[in-house]
């Protein structure tokens, strides 16, 4: 019972709603000790020329009367003027009579109001002055004379400020009156901490099932919000995207590098059967062996390609980040692949070489340039040539490198740069490549905020070109592998 309890007021949603719900209740007796406050001011201000007006009418009416006491000059008064007096008033006058001499106070008001009673009987009035009071407005005195004794005439006129709701919550017992208020802050910091905490429980349940490895799980409701709250839905959605993704990535790596890996171990293992039956045959025995060296020598070039790859998509390479000067390095990566471009007499060629410096882990880059060259390289006919132009262009610099292949359908040129896509299977078969070289020079240039694309030739051939930003780049923290 008692963890139970713990759970529930260690929720953000109870922990919202208490923190709301203080601060309201804290703001309701604030705000109600302050105007308690200020209804006990009392304004002294100029006279009210109406109210004048009524105690003069007061005063003409005595003249002509002259009663015996003024206690008979109230009856009569309001028995039968009264009425008169108050058409020029919205709210019926109240006539309020104080004797100087023994400070007593007449009205027919005393027991409706005894707090002004007791106002005007404890405090000398010399000035004629309205006094303003929270509902009441007061104007006096005027000072009169009935047989030898002196009075001071008052009106007060009560302020027409209570509507239907002020009537009706006046008439609540004080319990009531503390209960409304709290049961209305009470529901609605209910329902706003309520609106706050569902997205982030909505996300709390996505987040476990994704743990229990549904990643097609989404937080829906929440992410069309405009807030903040949204916004953080949105972003958790484009992370469990990117898990899907990634995931699926590694399970069709897995596929792939599991039949990729069928074939080479499969020749692999005709080969040592037939070196097995031409033990007694030395030069048979020789050519299946070197078909043995080669068939390992493919899987050490696929295993490697598939690690690289691997630790570039999930960004386990260590990059080292320096100033790089792309042309010098370029001029080097272009020498070393004319040396295996000499063997099908292919020309490598440098159209344009403008001063490109930036910051970059240099094996990297130049891991990406040799797959890039070599696959012109092995694509590209006899006798043919290679052109390399390196362009600045703006905030960044273009590497361009163009063969003289049979290029490839326009549909698969984006397909280009996943692992172990064929334009045709017997492609790679022919060139001896493990289908990585391409995958492998994206997720390079990607680790650079840069960008690799194909595209054909209009004379033939294929052009690849590499995007990379200036020494203006500032490289992210790199994972250590």
């Amino acid at each position: 019972m008692i963890k139970q309890l713990r759970a529930v007021l260690s929720s953000i949603k109870v922990k919202l709603f208490c923190w709301f719900w203080l601060v309201t209740i804290l703001s309701i007796l604030t705000t109600r000790f302050i105007i308690t406050q200020l209804s006990n001011d009392i304004l002294a201000l100029p006279p009210h020329e109406g109210d004048i007006g009524y105690l003069h009418g007061v005063n003409r009416r005595l003249a002509r009367a002259q009663p015996d006491d003024m206690q008979t000059f109230l009856e009569t008064f309001h028995r039968r003027g009264r009425n008169k007096m108050k058409r020029a008033f919205a709210i019926p006058p109240q006539l309020w009579i104080k004797e100087q001499a023994s400070g007593k106070v007449f009205s027919r008001f005393e027991n409706e109001f005894p707090r002004l009673k007791d106002y005007l009987a404890g405090n000398n009035f010399t000035e004629l002055r309205t006094y303003q009071f929270p509902r009441l407005r007061l104007t006096g005195p005027l000072v009169v004379t009935l047989h030898n004794q002196e009075y001071q005439f008052f009106v007060a006129l009560q302020e027409n400020r209570k509507h239907f709701a002020m009537l009706f919550f006046s008439q609540l017992p004080p319990w009531a009156r503390i209960a409304l208020p709290l049961g209305i802050s009470f529901i609605f910091c209910w329902l706003l901490a309520r609106n706050l905490s569902k997205p982030l429980s909505s996300m709390r349940t996505v987040a476990n099932r994704l743990g229990d490895g549904d990643l097609s799980v989404r937080v829906n409701d929440a992410a069309n919000r405009s807030d903040e709250l949204g916004s953080l839905a949105r972003s958790f959605n484009q992370m469990a995207q990117k898990l899907e993704l990634s995931l699926q990535a590694q399970k069709r790596l897995l596929g792939d590098v599991s039949h990729e890996l069928r074939s080479p171990m499969t020749r692999l293992q005709i080969a040592l059967g037939l070196a097995q039956k031409s033990a007694k045959d030395p030069q048979n025995l020789a050519k299946h062996l070197q078909r043995c060296e080669t068939e390992v020598h493919r899987l050490d070039q696929m295993i490697a390609d598939v690690l690289a790859l691997s630790r570039l998509e999930n960004a386990l390479h260590n990059l080292h980040f320096s100033k790089v000067d792309l042309a010098g390095l370029l001029d080097i990566l272009i020498q070393d692949a004319q040396f295996t471009a000499d063997e099908k007499s292919i020309k490598v060629i440098i159209t344009s070489m403008e001063n490109c410096q930036l910051r970059a882990d240099s094996q990297l880059i130049a891991s990406a340039v040799n797959n890039v060259l070599g696959n012109a390289v092995k694509y590209s006919p006899q006798g043919s040539r290679i052109e390399v132009a390196l362009k600045h262009r703006g905030n960044n610099c273009l590497l361009s490198i163009a063969d003289a292949g049979p290029g490839v359908p326009r549909h698969t040129l984006e397909q280009l740069f996943e692992p172990f896509y064929r334009v045709t299977e017997a492609r790679d078969r022919q060139t001896g490549g493990t289908g990585l070289g391409l995958a492998i020079a994206k997720q390079a240039v990607l680790a650079h905020q840069g960008n690799i694309t194909a595209h054909n030739n209009d004379s033939g051939g294929l052009t690849v070109t590499i995007q990379l930003p200036l020494d203006n780049f500032q490289p992210e923290q790199p994972v250590a592998g």
